[in-house]
């Protein structure tokens, strides 16, 4: 019975260490779970923030050409323009006989069109 005594001693020892073993386990697997799927969401985020990203760098480099080609038609037609301002060169289109030699505007149009459609 002495025997006995302490077997059952000893599993009343254990009892509790099972216990929590068994309760870390069944715990730590929705723990697990749960982490997966943060993990799992936060490399979907980091994706569309680089597929934005992204995006916002070609919308840069296609305005920075637009303004390039904006500039060099502003140039094209501008060399058209006597040294006035160019408030003063728009009237002075508008007006027949003009300082504007119909040749130099027509090149100085085609240039621009030119620009715009490279």
């Amino acid at each position: 019975m002495a025997q006995a005594f302490g077997r059952r001693k000893n599993v009343l020892r254990l009892e509790p260490i099972i216990f929590v073993i068994i309760g870390y386990y069944f715990g730590r697997l929705p723990a697990q779970q749960n982490e997966k799927t943060l993990k799992d969401e936060i490399s979907r985020q980091t994706q569309r923030a680089d597929a934005a990203q992204h995006v916002k760098e070609q919308a840069l480099q296609t305005r920075e050409a637009l303004e390039e080609k904006l500039k060099n038609v502003n140039a094209a037609l501008i060399s058209a323009a006597p040294a006035t301002s160019t408030a003063a060169f728009a009237e002075e289109i508008h007006k027949t006989g003009g300082p504007i030699k119909e040749d130099g505007l027509r090149y100085s149009v085609g240039a621009a069109v030119r620009i715009l459609n490279s």
